[in-house]
């Protein structure tokens, strides 16, 4: 079964015939998450209506982190190319305004001296002025695109994490809550810090190793960062104290790895469905 997006992009959904799994494959990364997210519904919906109560969906494969950081190195390049415009227009800015005032000067002057080229000068700094805030504005555009197509990238790996290791609601909400902060973001207050300090703050406190990772303390202010080098260090370590056993909770009193604690609804409960 295929399906097509608006942007034009194409989603594949292939069953297997010999095993219930599913295949579900994108040219782009981001799009698998709204066809992977209701096939998981609509499968939990038909399994609850026959009355089966011990479905579950998995995932067993290795969380496609490349593809995830990839559009997070894109978005944050954006945001880098957008500060140093925004800075380069405010020069110019302040350069037009003051070549204004010394012609404006030479204008009052009764005995004007020459214009020794300040006319032209004023010309071409008003079209670089121009053209930077056109390129401003289209920067803006492409990091709005960016960020939702991040976003959606993010819901699917918290999915795929949930299923992975068939987290709880409570621990799904707990990543959501850490991933996916903002609903937009802004060069002052940007998703790359944010979730930063929050997946920090899950390794340092119920994700620790010990209770001398605990007594760190965390930046209290955020700031747009060098590069991704340590979000994404952050990210990988957290799939990887998950995978051995580590438990997300909001209590300070879980600092050690852990047993992994499952689901009430499916312990004890085989997997009838494969995951996508």
């Amino acid at each position: 079964m295929g399906f097509r997006f608006l942007g034009g992009s194409q989603v594949t959904l292939l069953a297997s015939k010999t095993s219930q799994r599913y295949r579900i494959q994108s040219e782009q990364f981001e799009d698998l998450w709204l066809i992977t997210n209701e096939l998981i519904i609509r499968l939990q919906e038909y399994f609850e209506k026959q009355g089966i109560k011990d479905f579950t969906c998995s995932f067993s494969g290795s969380v496609p982190l490349e593809e995830y950081f990839e559009l997070i190195d894109h978005h944050f390049e954006l945001r880098i190319n957008g500060e140093k415009l925004e800075e380069l227009l405010s020069e110019r800015a302040v350069q037009f305004r003051a070549i204004q005032r010394r012609l404006l000067t030479r204008f009052k002057d009764k005995t004007p001296a020459p214009l020794q080229h300040l006319d032209t000068l004023l010309d071409g700094t008003y079209k670089q002025v121009i053209a930077l805030a056109d390129a401003v504005e289209e920067n803006q555009d492409n990091l709005f695109q960016s960020f939702t197509r991040l976003k959606s990238a993010t819901h699917l790996v918290v999915l795929l994490i949930g299923l992975w290791q068939k987290l709880s609601a409570d621990q799904i909400a707990i990543l959501e809550a850490a991933f996916l902060p903002l609903q937009q973001d802004t060069q002052e207050l940007g998703w790359e810090e944010t979730v930063d300090a929050a997946l920090s703050h899950l390794l340092k406190t119920c994700l620790s190793k010990s209770s001398k990772e605990q007594a760190l303390n965390l930046s209290s202010q955020l700031g747009i960062p060098k590069d991704t080098g340590q979000l994404k260090k952050h990210i990988t370590l957290l799939c990887d104290r998950l995978a051995k056993g580590g438990r997300l909770c909001l209590s300070t009193d879980a600092a050690a790895p852990q047993t992994m604690v499952m689901p009430e609804e499916t312990v004890n409960k085989e997997s009838s469905g494969g995951g996508p």
